[in-house]
Order: C-alpha cells, then sequence, then structure tokens
C-alpha cells in the first residue's frame, strides 16, 4: 500500500504489511493512518514513513511474510495472504489456514466449513499435490471448491511456492 501526496502526484511512502484487499483508511486527528481490510484487522501506520506503528502487524502471517522478504515463494504467496493464513494462532479466513497443510488429508483443517465433494475427496496435501493444484487450477483438480480458479503456470513460481509453504506452514 502507498501514501500517494496529491498535489506533487507521487508516492511519499510506502506501507510494508499484508497484500490484502483494504477496505477503509482513515485518518486520526495526530495524523496516524488506519487501514482495515479482508483479515478483520486494523493497522496504525506512520504515513510520513511507512512504519507500522505498535507491533501493529499482530498476525503471525504477517510476521513470517515480513522475515521472508525477498522470498520468491513468499512473494508468490502474496497472492494467497487474503484468504489463507500460515501461523498455528492463525484463524482461518476466506479459505482455511495452510498452517500444518503438508501430510493433511483434504477438508480437515479444524473450524472451516468444507463442501461436500471436498470432504468426500482422497486427497493428502503434499508439496506435489498443492502444486498440481495451481499447476491446472482448482476447478479441475479440487471440482466443488469455493477457491477461485487460479493457475501458476510458471514451475519456477509454483516450486519456489512449495519451498516457501514447507518452510512456513510447519
Amino acid at each position: 500500500m502507498v501514501v500517494v501526496e496529491r498535489p506533487a502526484r507521487r508516492i511519499a511512502a510506502t506501507l510494508v504489511g499484508p497484500a490484502l484487499p483494504v477496505w477503509s483508511l482513515a485518518f486520526t486527528p495526530d495524523g496516524t493512518l488506519l487501514a482495515a481490510g479482508s483479515d478483520r484487522l486494523v493497522r496504525r501506520w506512520n504515513p510520513d514513513t511507512g512504519e507500522a506503528l505498535d507491533g501493529v502487524l499482530v498476525s503471525g502471517t504477517d510476521a513470517i511474510l515480513r522475515a521472508s522478504a525477498g522470498d520468491p515463494g513468499a512473494e508468490v504467496f502474496k497472492a494467497c495472504v487474503a484468504c489463507h493464513t500460515l501461523a498455528p494462532d492463525d484463524e482461518n479466513r476466506a479459505g482455511p489456514t495452510l498452517h500444518g497443510v503438508f501430510g493433511r488429508r483434504i477438508a480437515t483443517a479444524p473450524g472451516y466449513r468444507y463442501s461436500d465433494p471436498l470432504k468426500a475427496m482422497d486427497i493428502v496435501w503434499t508439496p506435489g499435490t498443492v502444486s498440481r493444484l495451481f499447476e491446472v487450477g482448482p476447478m479441475a483438480y479440487t471440482p466443488g471448491t469455493k477457491m477461485p480458479e487460479q493457475t501458476i503456470p510458471d514451475p519456477g513460481e509454483r516450486e519456489a511456492l512449495m519451498r516457501f509453504l514447507e518452510k512456513a506452514t510447519r
């Protein structure tokens, strides 16, 4: 997310945080920027420096992404963060948490409501099965899913994502 200086039409600051859809922004009387999005968290920012305030990046997934800055797989995962979390204490979002995903049978993450077609499938998530999901797309690999149709056509990007998920979801 960026703060744009309107008169000069230039980027004044880049706010480093999750790549989520931001649904609302507001400035407090002291000039602090508040941002809220699909992860149901309100974050506070210094709009002059782009720095998060008061440890505002509170989710474990945010911390994992910050610690993985520059990792090619983390960059690919940023497209997933609006729906999925990584850390053990993070809750499900629009999709289930990916914490502990490898070795887990499909449609078994606690607290997430899965469709009946997914519950009937016999898939165990491994780097190979997750990679295949993004090679052919969720509608082809897991018919009946609520996951939006998306693919990662580049094998190198899929491999980078699998390496990142192997580290980030343990």
